[in-house]
């Protein structure tokens, strides 16, 4: 996948999610805020709008107007940004566009069951924290929601696909791994928690789009607990 078709999903994923959790705001808003996230990894932000609106393309569009086709993609689920960004792109890029635009909702979160009440004894509940960045997603659609580590591919009832990514040197303190793309794999519920806990190794030919760094980080310190 090309360098700008990646950064305009990844943009127009983070929109989805801004004009979720902020409805009322105009879609200026929500590209702006997008934009600046990606841009944020070292990328100049002129760089990410040019990707967005398709600069140096036949069809390069304005501010003004990839907002609007924003909007209507949006609010009445117009397939025109769909067909303008297929149309402007390679022939191997339009099928990763294509998929990103029938997968409309993001990776739904999982959630453990809590196990029964002993008698005498308080509910004792568990859950694992699934960080799907726009990043995360983005990994997972890339290997097409398919596990990295067993091969297994889950379709949910409803026909949409659920993978999970991990991020094989966890972010957060004590590890405080990056969220980056040489950093994240894309792997089954069952396969996440496994590297989770430090049961089985990350092997370098199966995780091949990991930095070596963070390969070792997992084996010398999650699986085998050198600190």
């Amino acid at each position: 996948m090309s360098q700008r078709i990646a950064d305009c999903l990844e943009v127009l994923d983070l929109v989805r999610s801004l004009a979720r959790q902020s409805p009322r705001s105009h879609s200026s808003e929500w590209r702006q805020k997008a934009i600046a996230h990606v841009a944020s990894r070292g990328v100049r932000t002129k760089t990410v709008f040019a990707h967005l609106v398709g600069k140096n393309t036949n069809d390069t569009l304005s501010a003004n107007e990839i907002d609007q086709l924003i909007t209507e993609w949006i609010k009445d689920g117009s397939p025109l940004l769909r067909q303008w960004l297929a149309r402007s792109c390679s022939e191997s890029d339009a099928e990763r566009v294509a998929r990103f635009f029938l997968t409309e909702d993001t990776t739904p979160i999982a959630t453990d069951i809590g196990e029964p009440e002993p008698t005498g004894r308080h509910l004792v509940t568990t859950y694992r924290v699934l960080r799907d960045t726009a990043l995360a997603r983005r990994i997972k659609a890339d290997m097409d929601y398919t596990c990295q580590n067993c091969s297994a591919r889950i379709v949910l009832g409803n026909g949409a696909p659920y993978a999970e990514a991990h991020h094989v040197k966890p972010l957060g303190a004590p590890h405080n791994g990056p969220d980056h793309p040489g950093n994240i794999v894309c792997v089954c519920p069952n396969c996440h928690v496994m590297l989770d806990y430090g049961a089985i190794v990350a092997d370098p030919t199966k995780f091949s789009n990991v930095l070596p760094d963070f390969i070792s980080y997992h084996n010398d310190v999650i699986l085998r607990g050198k600190a």
